[in-house]
């Protein structure tokens, strides 16, 4: 018994220094990807900005007009991956409200990107089971749903030929240490879980699919490899906890989030156009990059 339990101790502890091996891994590469991401932000804003001042003063029949909507296009593209890259390695820096995750998972399955998903995988059909009874939790909206798409776009790409994926939502009260993906602590939670039925996921590529840039999608398309980091970055920043379990017959990843009792706000918080409209008064633009001065005096 004595030999027993040392080998349980012996296996928490390596359990226990490999996360920490993977959570500092995964710090020192958001570091890396911040300073790439702030570089590229000053670089884009004008690649973003100068083709929406050009189509201002354009007719609507200019031949040039197609070809500064593409620059445009692929800037607000690359403008995306730059928010992925600060997500990855800042964390979500925003203020959290009461969120409901049906409400959420409902908006995002009636929203363009998920349109887009569907040309893209025709034979792959997107079910849900939400609770009817879930409780809130506290998030920033912008980025649960991102985690949300994210998580549907790589569970469609996994499914060669037709398959499912399944949302689901449901309460969940962890009345003891679950050993997972995390050690999820004791406590109440929201559970959000998003299911497929594709080819699995290798227990090697298990260990490493939260790193930024580990990818093995055709690259081009949304091949960046940041998808599942932002989702690992997200959840670190909602005090929660990512449990994943895959097999040859598909792939699970369920996400823990503390629960609320807050309610969420029906109200509208939106302030009419009206109330920013100036009245002549001169404005003041300080920047350190001169393209940011120049946008901004063009207005």
């Amino acid at each position: 018994t004595d030999i027993t339990e040392r080998k349980k101790i012996e296996e928490s502890l390596r359990e226990s220094e490999e996360r920490l091996a993977r959570s500092r891994k995964m710090e020192s590469m958001g570091l890396l990807a911040g300073g790439v991401a702030h570089d590229l932000n000053n670089i884009l804003s004008g690649i973003v900005s100068y083709p929406e001042l050009l189509l201002l003063d354009l007719p609507e029949d200019s031949p040039f007009r197609k070809p500064i909507e593409t620059i445009q296009e692929s800037g607000h593209r690359a403008a995306a991956i730059v928010q992925d890259l600060l997500t990855v390695a800042r964390g979500v820096a925003t203020t959290k409200d009461p969120i409901n995750l049906n409400d959420l998972v409902r908006d995002y399955l009636l929203s363009a990107e998920f349109k887009k998903l569907e040309q893209f995988h025709p034979t792959v059909t997107v079910k849900t089971s939400l609770n009817t009874d879930l409780l809130n939790i506290s998030g920033s909206l912008v980025h649960i749903r991102k985690v949300v798409m994210n998580l549907v776009s790589n569970a469609s790409e996994s499914i060669e030929g037709s398959g499912n994926v399944m949302i689901t939502t449901m309460n969940r009260y962890v009345d003891r240490p679950i050993k997972g993906y995390d050690d999820i602590s004791i406590g109440e939670y929201v559970v959000l879980a998003v299911s497929d039925d594709g080819s699995g996921i290798s227990s090697v590529d298990l260990e490493r699919i939260f790193e930024p840039f580990y990818t093995k999608k055709v690259m081009g398309r949304s091949g960046t490899g940041l998808g599942l980091a932002v989702v690992w970055n997200v959840i670190q920043d909602h005090k929660g906890y990512i449990d994943v379990t895959s097999d040859e017959n598909g792939t699970t990843f369920e996400l823990y989030f503390p629960i609320t009792r807050d309610e969420v706000s029906d109200k509208d918080l939106s302030i009419p156009i009206t109330d920013y409209k100036g009245d002549g008064e001169t404005i003041l633009v300080v920047d350190d990059v001169e393209s940011q001065r120049d946008i901004s005096c063009k207005m």
